[in-house]
């Protein structure tokens, strides 16, 4: 019995990678429809997933599954993601202005792609 409980992960050990905060205008492109892009936010970043905040509803998201993230002078296009958090950012208590943080993962990518957001979290990383 005690070798289950000693292979079950404690919640300190839930992230793979450690997430750093992006800088000042990083911002991240996502496209739930094929007529329609939003501009958001980018919060926090790693070789795993990253955090951005938006303005609006958490269904208006719920279709999308690439994005593209900008910062400075680098970019990374068509990063497929899966929504694993989307709750109301923290202090926005304006319910006509609803501004929610979603937190994503990356789904797999190949080696080139890999090294290339590997690459892009190192550089912007202080």
């Amino acid at each position: 019995m005690s070798k289950i409980s000693s292979q079950v992960p404690k919640p300190s050990d839930a992230r793979q990678h450690r997430r750093v905060a992006v800088p000042k205008g990083t911002f991240v492109i996502i496209s739930p429809g094929t007529d329609k892009e939003w501009k958001v936010q980018a919060i926090d970043i790693s070789q795993g997933g990253m955090a951005f905040i938006y303005q609006g509803s958490k269904e208006d998201l719920d279709t999308a599954g690439v994005l593209k993230i900008f910062a400075g002078n680098a970019d990374l296009e068509n990063v497929n993601f899966e929504t694993v958090s989307d709750e109301p950012a923290t202090g926005c208590k304006d319910e006509s202005f609803p501004v929610r943080r979603r937190g994503v993962k990356f789904k797999w990518m190949g080696v080139l792609k890999k090294a290339d957001l590997n690459d892009f979290v190192n550089n912007i990383s202080p």
